[in-house]
C-alpha cells in the first residue's frame, strides 16, 4: 500500500463520523421542556437543511432524559420534520429519528477540565524561536 493509505482511511472515517454528528439536534436546542426551538436551534436546522441534499446522514433528535417524555420527543421530531420539509427536503420524514446522540457529551465539570487542558497546551512556547507566536 502507498505511504499513508492506512492513516488516510482512519482520518477519513473520523471526518465522516464528525459530519454525521452535525446532524444531531440536542435537547438544549429547544426552549426548556417545549418543542419551541431556540435561536441556535433554528440556525442549526437551517444549516442541516442546506446540507441534507448532499449527504446520506439521518437527522437525530435527542430524546428526553431517560426517555421520560416520549410525547414531547415525538412533538419535537414533528417540528423538525416540518421545518426541514418547508426548507425543501422532501425526505425529511424518512430521515429524521428520535435517538440518543452518537456521543454522550460531557458535563460541566468535564468541560471545565478540558478547557483548562486546552488553555495549558495553547499557552506554552512550543514554537520555534520561543516567541509563542505560531504565525497562524
Amino acid at each position: 500500500m502507498p505511504l499513508g493509505a492506512v492513516n488516510r482511511a482512519h482520518w477519513h472515517m473520523m471526518e465522516t463520523n464528525g459530519e454525521a454528528a452535525d446532524f444531531v439536534i440536542y435537547r438544549n436546542e429547544f426552549v426548556d421542556n417545549s418543542s419551541e426551538l431556540t435561536p441556535y436551534g433554528r440556525d442549526h436546522i437551517a444549516e442541516i437543511a442546506a446540507r441534507m441534499p448532499s449527504t446520506p446522514f439521518p437527522v437525530l433528535v435527542q430524546r428526553s432524559l431517560n426517555n421520560a417524555d416520549p410525547e414531547l420527543d415525538n412533538l419535537r421530531r414533528d417540528i423538525v420534520v416540518r421545518v426541514l420539509t418547508d426548507l425543501g427536503n422532501q425526505d425529511a420524514a424518512q430521515r429524521t429519528v428520535i435517538s440518543q446522540p452518537y456521543s454522550n457529551g460531557i458535563n460541566s465539570m468535564e468541560g471545565e477540565q478540558d478547557y483548562g487542558r486546552f488553555r495549558n497546551i495553547r499557552g506554552r512556547n512550543n514554537f520555534a524561536g520561543g516567541s509563542g507566536n505560531s504565525g497562524f
